[in-house]
């Protein structure tokens, strides 16, 4: 009999049996060969059909499947030959043993019909095996449930879903998640119900197949096992039966998941399917879905397609949507201004409404997309600060952290913050304490007139914590209150004992580079800075990495006509505090002439020659709208003084707008007077 044939005689039967039908039922009583026959069949038409990149197609997978390694047409004596083989690489898995040969049969791996039960039995086995997992609070409860070899699909999927919610309500102190997790690995139906699910993903709905793929790699069962891997190959040979919410789980699962065969696969399906439902899109919601689907490596053109049609139907926009758009086009890492302005807008109307955690997520959205629009950010600064006294400190602080990342400063917002800090300093949490004197640092901002009594209100919360506070943390807050020119001399006496540093600048430490480059600049502010104590002798064994920037073409080029001989003009200097200058040159302020360099120490020159380091910056090293230098730029400007440099500062992106006459005038008018016009001194 044709396969065709086969098909339709099969598809008679089990309509015959749905209707209740004697002849059905008889017919396929016998034997579930039938049904084995036509899952196979189908599989294969399916796999003809496909319209997406599989893994049967990649002869360098190292991931074997059931239906690789035993063919259909295997008798028994075949498959006990490969019982035992490992399923990845050779490597033995969470879910291998030795299996018996009913286990491996191929008819029973892909093919078991469930057996049919009234839609009222049905309804009520669902109910009851819901309010049972209602009653579950860890991942083992629901194992108890999971005792027979023969369970529904619906238990099977509902049994992995409600695991992971329970583990989510584990609150993770004192390693409890992972402990609860080390069980559920180890209890005695836990194989039992993975091998259920590797064998009844094929005659799972879409639904239950998602949710069981999403809870089993958030429970961080091993991605190179059977089970994640089957059911990975079975969401690509369903993709066209998955709608907008299955679509959107399956990317969720894959979000996290490292790169393999079927992975790859899957995501390029995903893509594929993403591109090809696009013009059936009739609504923003189901449009930001197939965004936060397709993530950040997908191909430019597809995330301009989307683009495009989320401006076609930009009269549809909802405050919601406008919302999740900044997140949607974070999820794709696609800054498209003309969506962002038209979303802004709308958030700017109605920036009284949104609660306190989508605000955080916008502000989220414009971090990673590098939006730094200043009307924005200028909006939801007022209205943090005209209801400053329904917020929590926490919520300020966070507030302002996203504003800090940004580099955008609200002169008014950090000034009324700061009183409430000075008031009550001993209600700081450590994270409070630590966020705080990060932003102010960032934003190299101190309140007018309030600047020494906030520093020392964040030395009393520091001196709270000392006793307890950890390496870790005790460096970040010091960086932060030195880079802001205070020093508290018992916090920087703990830090500088031996067991503390050995513990920073220990190899094996994931974050010792940020440690190195932290204690380098607490270091430079020690030595540069006035009425500083020294720092201990093992700092000098640290090596911080050089700044390789490359002078800009259009500065040297105006520098060059304002000297009076090129050779007086050097670029590329670094001093051995490893501060980078994009170009030096020495001036005589009193015949206004540059003269050559002399490589010695500024303070040793002419009282009437002076050492000018001019810093080609970029936009982002100043605070957006202004030209007010952010933390680490002020504090190098700080330090280049106290070395006895006169420092120009050239900003780039206003720089290139100028014209030729223009940068000579510019350039000059710095170089030559003394002191510079063009930057904002630093707030203290």
């Amino acid at each position: 009999m044709s396969e065709k044939a086969y098909l339709c005689a099969l598809r008679m039967m089990r309509h015959l049996k749905s209707c209740n039908s004697s002849v059905g039922l008889q017919l396929l009583q016998p034997t579930r060969n039938y049904t084995s026959r036509a899952s196979v069949l189908g599989r294969k038409l399916l796999m003809k059909t496909q319209p997406f990149p599989s893994t049967y197609k990649q002869s360098a997978t190292s991931v074997r499947f059931l239906s690789n390694v035993t063919p259909v047409s295997k008798g028994e004596n075949d498959i006990k030959s490969v019982e035992g083989e490992s399923l990845v690489d050779g490597t033995p898995n969470l879910f291998e043993e030795k299996l018996d040969s009913n286990y491996l049969n191929p008819l029973e791996d892909v093919i078991t019909e469930e057996q049919w039960t009234p839609a009222k039995t049905r309804k009520t086995n669902n109910f009851a095996m819901a309010e049972e997992f209602q009653k579950c609070n860890s991942p083992s409860d629901v194992l108890d449930l999971c005792s027979s070899s023969s369970l529904s699909l619906k238990h099977i999927s509902n049994s992995f879903t409600t695991m992971w919610i329970t583990v989510k309500k584990i609150k993770q102190k004192q390693g409890q998640r992972q402990y609860e997790k080390q069980i559920m690995f180890e209890h005695q139906n836990f194989e039992n119900l993975c091998r259920q699910a590797m064998l009844a993903a094929h005659r799972m709905g879409p639904g239950d197949l998602v949710y069981t793929l999403h809870a089993v790699v958030k429970l961080q069962v091993p991605q190179t096992t059977r089970l994640v891997q089957t059911l990975l190959r079975v969401c690509q040979e369903r993709l066209n039966e998955l709608e907008e919410r299955e679509i959107s789980i399956v990317a969720s699962a894959l979000d996290g998941m490292e790169r393999c065969g079927n992975v790859d696969s899957l995501r390029a399906g995903l893509r594929v399917l993403v591109e090809l439902r696009l013009p059936e899109i009739k609504r923003i919601m189901p449009l930001q879905t197939m965004m936060n689907c397709i993530g950040k490596d997908a191909p430019l053109s597809l995330k301009k397609k989307l683009e495009n049609k989320a401006l076609e139907m930009r009269g549809q926009f909802t405050l919601p949507n406008a919302q999740h758009m900044f997140a949607s086009l974070a999820a794709i890492n696609l800054t498209s201004l003309p969506l962002l302005n038209f979303c802004k807008r709308n958030i700017i109307d109605n920036i009284d409404v949104i609660p306190f955690w989508k605000m955080v997520k916008i502000l989220n959205a414009c971090i990673q997309l590098s939006y730094r629009d200043e009307e924005l950010l200028t909006a939801i600064g007022d209205y943090i600060l005209d209801t400053i006294y329904l917020w929590e400190t926490k919520q300020v602080s966070i507030f302002l952290m996203q504003m800090a990342k940004l580099g955008f400063r609200h002169v008014s917002l950090l000034d009324s913050f700061a009183e409430k800090v000075i008031e009550n300093p001993e209600s700081l949490t450590l994270k409070d304490l630590v966020c705080i004197a990060k932003v102010y640092s960032l934003l190299n901002h101190l309140p007018e007139g309030q600047s020494q009594p906030l520093l020392a209100a964040l030395n009393t919360s520091l001196h709270l914590y000392l006793p307890r506070i950890s390496s870790p943390e005790l460096l970040k807050v010091l960086f932060s209150l030195c880079n802001l020119g205070f020093f508290p001399s018992v916090p920087l006496e703990k830090l500088m004992r031996e067991d503390v540093l050995n513990e920073l600048l220990d190899l094996a430490n994931p974050h010792i580079e940020d440690n190195t480059r932290m204690l380098h600049s607490i270091k430079m502010c020690l030595q540069l800075d006035e009425n500083s104590p020294e720092m201990p002798g093992l700092l000098d064994l640290m090596t911080v990495p050089v700044d390789n920037s490359r002078p800009q073409i259009d500065v040297e080029t105006t520098l060059e006509a304002i000297v009076d001989d090129p050779a007086d003009l050097q670029k590329g200097i670094q001093l051995f505090s490893n501060y980078y200058i994009d170009f030096l040159l020495a001036v005589n302020t009193e015949l206004n002439t540059t003269a050559p360099v002399t490589h010695t120490n500024p303070a040793d020159n002419s009282p009437h020659v002076s050492s000018v380091a001019v810093l080609c910056l970029q936009r982002s090293h100043f605070a957006v709208g202004t030209l007010h230098p952010l933390g680490m730029l002020a504090m190098k400007i700080r330090h280049l003084k106290a070395l006895g440099y006169h420092v120009v500062l050239v900003p780039i992106h206003k720089f290139k707008t100028l014209e030729m006459a223009e940068r000579i005038l510019f350039l000059r008018t710095q170089v030559f007077s003394g002191k510079s016009t063009a930057v904002e001194e630093p707030t203290h």
